[in-house]
């Protein structure tokens, strides 16, 4: 009794969904013939401009140099400014300074030490005196806020200038 009734009533509320719909259709006809979309028009194609490499008798950018255009050239019959190569380089030698990021200190008594954090997440406690990305750059001096590093940079002539650099504590 009580399916034939639930039955009954699914009927006449389904009956009343199949009416007239004339005014529905007149409303969306309207609609789509006063609406007009706006569209912006595109952005003119760049025009390509071709390079034509000329360099048959430079290295090609896809290969990599040779070794000896990267290997660090020493000249010990000059005198001149040049690294100790025969030190042991450290773990923070083989990062750019880029790649570093100064992220706090500690200090003990009259000691500070910089934080610093690599690309890959690993923190390094460094103090004055070490060395610290790749162009021998020693650590100057460590206050709360920076660290100034002095880097020696190659001339290509077998000498190396000093360069200053410094690095800021970073909160990020």
């Amino acid at each position: 009794m009580m399916r034939s009734y639930t039955a009954i009533v699914l009927a006449i509320m389904l009956t009343g969904c199949v009416g007239d719909r004339s005014d529905l259709e007149l409303f969306v006809t309207t609609t789509k013939a006063q609406h007009v979309a706006h569209i912006k028009p595109l952005k003119a194609t760049p025009k390509f401009e071709h390079f034509d490499y000329q360099a048959d008798l430079m290295r090609s950018p896809y290969m990599p140099p040779s070794r000896e255009l990267t290997e660090e050239v020493i000249d010990t019959t000059k005198d001149c400014l040049q690294p100790d190569l025969k030190r042991r380089k450290g773990r923070l030698e083989t990062y750019a300074l880029d790649n570093l990021k100064m992220r706090g200190t500690l200090s003990e008594a009259d000691t500070i030490w910089a934080l610093l954090e690599t690309s890959d997440g690993s923190v390094y406690r460094l103090g004055t005196g070490q060395y610290v990305g790749l162009y021998h750059g020693k650590i100057a001096k460590v206050t709360p806020q920076t660290i100034e590093i002095i880097e020696l940079i190659p001339d290509g002539s077998g000498c190396w200038t000093e360069r200053s650099s410094s690095m800021e504590l970073t909160g990020e």
